[in-house]
C-alpha cells in the first residue's frame, strides 16, 4: 500500500422481528504515512420499550500480521459466509454475554475469525 488513507464501513442489520440489531464495522486508522491499523467493532442490540440498548458492545484491534486480510475486507465487502458468521455464531455467543459487556476475549477471538476467513 503507498500510503495509509483511513476508512470505515459499518454494517447493521435488524432482525425480521424488529427487536435486535446486530452492527459490524471495520476502520483502517494510520499509525504513520505507511502502517495501517484495522479496528472491528461488533455490537448486539435489544430492543427495549421503544429504544434499542445495546446488549453487547465488542472492539476487536487487527495487528499487522493480519492487515493484507482486513484491507481485502475494506476493498471488497463483506462475503455471505463472513456475513452468516456475524449473524450465527457471533451472534449466538454474544447472545449469551452479561448485558453491558463491553470486553470479552473469547468473543473478540471469534469475531476476529471474520477478517481470518477472508
Amino acid at each position: 500500500m503507498a500510503g495509509c488513507t483511513p476508512f470505515s464501513v459499518n454494517l447493521a442489520v435488524l432482525a425480521p422481528d424488529n427487536k435486535r440489531q446486530v452492527s459490524f464495522g471495520i476502520t483502517r486508522g494510520c499509525l504513520d504515512v505507511n502502517t495501517p491499523f484495522y479496528v472491528l467493532n461488533f455490537i448486539l442490540r435489544d430492543k427495549v420499550g421503544d429504544d434499542f440498548q445495546d446488549r453487547v458492545n465488542l472492539h476487536v484491534t487487527v495487528g499487522d500480521t493480519d492487515n493484507d486480510k482486513a484491507q481485502r475486507i475494506m476493498a471488497q465487502g463483506l462475503t455471505l459466509a463472513q456475513l452468516s458468521y456475524l449473524q450465527g455464531p457471533v451472534t449466538n455467543k454474544a447472545k449469551r454475554l452479561p448485558t453491558d459487556t463491553t470486553s470479552d476475549p473469547s468473543t473478540e477471538k471469534v469475531i476476529s475469525g471474520v477478517v481470518n476467513a477472508s
